[in-house]
């Protein structure tokens, strides 16, 4: 026997599935449906983001894709991110998103950790034979700087009173309508190289 017929079969095969996992998935209505908290404020976003033309082309040149999208409804970077997420899949011919919500599909989230963390929302992106193509892990670098300047200033979030949390996430969707969309998408690119 040679050394390469040895390794391929004593080679332990990995028990997660991608493909199992996508069949478990969620659909944009079923996520919905599962979320508790910022559902209108989704809705709210879904209504407004737009993908731009020169984006949407990026996209499409690397055809047909499964996205699958973990994420958590508590989340003002999911609620944020995940419907841009939803309306660039809905510009791409044969591509589907599948949602997770994270704290109920631990094994699918250590999957794909960023960092040894847990980071939500996470968006990985597979070709038509489900070999992964990139991952990308939110918020954008810029929306992460800015929400740690303007908001957080080295406090824990448990520290801010309610009433700034609840200022602070109305100026924080009318900043990612305006500006922070086109960093996702932007990063999102180059997670797909």
């Amino acid at each position: 026997m040679n050394n390469s017929s040895e390794l391929k079969s004593t080679a332990i095969k990995s028990p997660f599935n991608i493909g199992e996992w996508i069949k478990k998935g969620l659909n944009w209505n079923e996520y919905l449906a599962g979320c508790k908290k910022n559902v209108e404020r989704m809705k709210s976003i879904y209504g407004r983001v737009t993908v731009p033309e020169k984006s949407t082309e990026f996209f499409r040149e690397k055809g047909p894709m499964t996205i699958v999208c973990i994420s958590e409804d508590w989340c003002p970077d999911c609620a944020q991110n995940v419907p841009l997420i939803v309306r660039l899949t809905e510009r791409l011919p044969g591509t589907s998103v599948r949602f997770f919500f994270r704290d109920r599909n631990g094994a699918l989230m250590d999957h794909y950790q960023t960092s040894g963390k847990r980071v939500v929302p996470t968006a990985v992106f597979f070709d038509s034979e489900l070999n992964e193509l990139g991952k990308w892990a939110g918020p954008s670098r810029k929306a992460k700087a800015w929400t740690n300047e303007t908001l957080i200033r080295g406090r824990q979030i448990s520290e801010i009173p309610r009433k700034e949390l609840e200022e602070f996430g109305s100026l924080y969707d009318e900043k990612f309508l305006n500006e922070f969309y086109l960093d996702t998408l932007d990063e999102l690119k180059s997670a797909l190289g």
